[in-house]
């Protein structure tokens, strides 16, 4: 559509010069050990900086280690299985946290992923639907993970933060459910395999962003003045209920009770049985379990009103 933008030949270009530069950071832990319980702590201690944490990237390398003759593969969202917890604090003030990260991410990932967003998260280990085969006995890997698939504060919130920031990773007791082992057999034998991962090293890549000077003295002038910054993003949480009640068609689970004021946006209900902590078992394939109803009563409301009649 004509305006008079169309007759405005003697304007001069426009040009954004908000930002100085922008370059990447890496971060180390400071104590490099990363066995099977230990936790992996990974500090930002600069107040005068800014740094985009939403397009941050873990570095997981390390190598698998294979007994037997059975064939190893990682299964989807392997790196994400390798910690039982992971949170992000800033200014010591924890922001958020996630038990089980490989399965809130997978879920997440099953529910939000495009095909597209599939590709691109290959080399962060996500493989869906086909994982490769570790086909040595020693076989290197480097997974490359966006802080934004295990945090959501980093899909909501994507704006520059300073200050003190930790990343603070629990690695899982083992790593069972990071690797699906599928035994070989001849005739009436049948291979017995093992295998393990050995993490060698976890590096945060930030990217840093510098600001012109009339944006970097308003922001450092706010800050000082202990301006309070309100952080609005949807966290995910994990409620797992052990077993159903053999011999019943029908089970009332009651989740939570909370004072605070939260707003529940989605429920996602998954089933899968004896797949936890088993090498010859994948965590990230959940079951039919003939469900023909199922509904979510919060604070004395029922949703959905009907009773639905499933059949899958």
């Amino acid at each position: 559509m004509l305006s008079a933008q169309a007759f405005d030949i003697f304007r001069t270009p426009r040009m954004d010069e908000s930002i100085e530069k922008v370059e990447w950071r890496t971060y180390y832990p400071y104590v490099k050990s990363f066995r099977n319980n230990d936790t992996i702590e990974i500090t930002i201690n600069q107040s005068d900086v800014f740094e985009a944490m939403y397009d941050g990237l873990l570095l997981i390398s390390g190598k698998v280690k294979k007994n037997g003759g059975g064939t190893v593969s990682f299964v989807n969202n392997a790196g994400a299985f390798m910690f039982s917890a992971i949170s992000y604090e800033v200014n010591v003030k924890e922001i958020e946290s996630v038990r089980d990260p490989g399965l809130v991410s997978t879920v997440r990932g099953y529910m939000c992923y495009t095909e597209e967003d599939s590709k691109h998260l290959v080399v962060a280990g996500w493989n869906y639907p086909n994982a490769p085969l570790l086909d040595s006995n020693e076989e290197y890997f480097n997974f490359l993970i966006p802080l934004k698939h295990l945090f959501n504060i980093f899909n909501d919130y994507r704006v520059v933060t300073c200050g003190k920031q930790t990343i603070r990773l629990t690695r899982s007791n083992n790593d069972n459910n990071c690797l699906l082992v599928t035994e070989r057999t001849t005739g009436s034998t049948t291979t017995t395999t093992t295998a393990s991962i050995d993490i060698e090293n976890v590096e945060l890549k930030i990217k840093r962003i510098y600001p012109n000077n009339d944006i970097r003295l308003k922001l450092l002038k706010a800050i000082r003045a202990d301006t309070p910054i309100v952080i609005p993003y949807r966290q995910w949480e994990l409620h797992m209920k052990p077993s159903l009640p053999q011999g019943s068609i029908h089970d009332v689970w009651p989740i939570k009770t909370t004072s605070v004021m939260e707003s529940p946006r989605y429920v996602i209900v998954c089933f899968q049985t004896d797949k936890q902590d088993k090498l010859t078992a994948d965590p990230t394939y959940f079951d039919n379990v003939n469900i023909t109803n199922i509904r979510l009563t919060l604070n004395g409301e029922s949703f959905p009103k009907r009773k639905d009649a499933f059949e899958f």
